[in-house]
């Protein structure tokens, strides 16, 4: 009696973690779809939106959306040319205050405001370069990885709710769905991995081809673990240049000379791209293993499992 007891009310907790995990799921997808309409709206207010200075007539800072907990933020209110207005603002420096006035980005077609973006100060002490944890996603627009950002969540959110809702009903129907959205999703991010493995080779190969070579004296060298069970290790070196310290991946030949007392390191530094290279540096085999990984799951995704014998009736006697 026990032990069944115990098995409903498992199999009761396993499906209300997975609806609560759902749920947040559903909310992640809602926020970040939100986000790249925002990104969206706001790149077309870059692109035709007029600097206007209005004048605050009320605030409201009562929590309205989901990434209104995760910030400083205050809905504003306004009149311009006669009508009222409001829009969402950060308020990361002053205090805005009805009475103040404000710059805005207005786009006269969407007949909408929105608050123009700050640059923000880029680290003036320490610059690692790209190659240390390489992505190409520094290269997309904000708008491109808020709409990544949604597929991956839109997909979490596909293939829990869908083995959840399947589980609880038992239709095969959902289970036949979820195989050729499986079979998009892990291509998609095969392709994906595989352009940012070779735009990782671009950019070093560019790196050698347009760097200028020079000597520089590298102030400390450090080894990193991947992992503590595995004895796999990466090499970086710190170095100053035009006042600011430079950090760059190196071979495991540059460290154990480094460490042996010789402070010189022979790197190539491209101007365009502000970066430098060790000259002797070969790239990583990380960004190409991970992408092979995602092809190789491709495979198993779409090779066909094996077909269901029907089970032989025992011989009756």
């Amino acid at each position: 009696m026990f032990p069944k007891l115990f098995r409903r009310l498992g199999r009761a907790y396993s499906h209300f973690a997975t609806l609560v995990l759902t749920a947040l799921l559903a909310v992640a997808a809602l926020a970040t779809w939100r986000l790249y309409q925002e990104e969206r709206l706001y790149r077309q207010l870059a692109a035709r939106g007029q600097a206007v200075t209005v004048q605050l007539t009320r605030t409201d800072r009562r929590p309205r959306q989901v990434r209104d907990v995760f910030g400083r933020f205050v809905y504003v209110g306004f009149r311009y040319r006669g009508r009222p207005y409001e829009t969402r603002c950060v308020s990361d420096t002053a205090w805005l205050a009805a009475g103040d006035r404000l710059a805005l980005l207005y786009e006269p077609q969407r007949d909408e405001f929105r608050q123009p973006r700050k640059a923000r100060p880029a680290r003036r002490d320490e610059a690692v370069s790209r190659l240390m944890d390489w992505s190409i996603l520094p290269d997309f627009s904000p708008e491109n990885r808020a709409l990544l950002l949604f597929a991956l969540t839109a997909g979490a959110l596909f293939f829990v709710g869908s083995g959840l809702l399947a589980t609880l009903t038992g239709l095969r129907i959902i289970a036949a769905l979820a195989r050729p959205v499986a079979v998009v999703a892990v291509g998609a991010a095969a392709v994906f991995f595989t352009y940012d493995a070779a735009q990782y080779y671009r950019y070093a190969a560019a790196l050698k081809r347009d760097g200028r070579p020079m000597t520089v004296v590298v102030l400390r060298a450090n080894r990193h673990a991947y992992d503590r069970t595995v004895p796999v290790f990466s090499y970086d070196a710190a170095f100053q240049f035009n006042h600011h310290t430079r950090i760059i991946p190196i071979e495991e030949a540059d460290y154990e000379r480094l460490t042996a007392g010789n402070p010189h390191l022979a790197v190539r530094y491209e101007a365009a791209r502000n970066d430098f290279i060790a000259a002797d540096y070969a790239p990583s085999w990380v960004p190409v293993a991970v992408a092979l990984l995602f092809w190789l799951l491709l495979v198993q995704v779409v090779r066909p499992g094996p077909a269901s014998q029907p089970a032989e009736e025992p011989a009756r006697p």
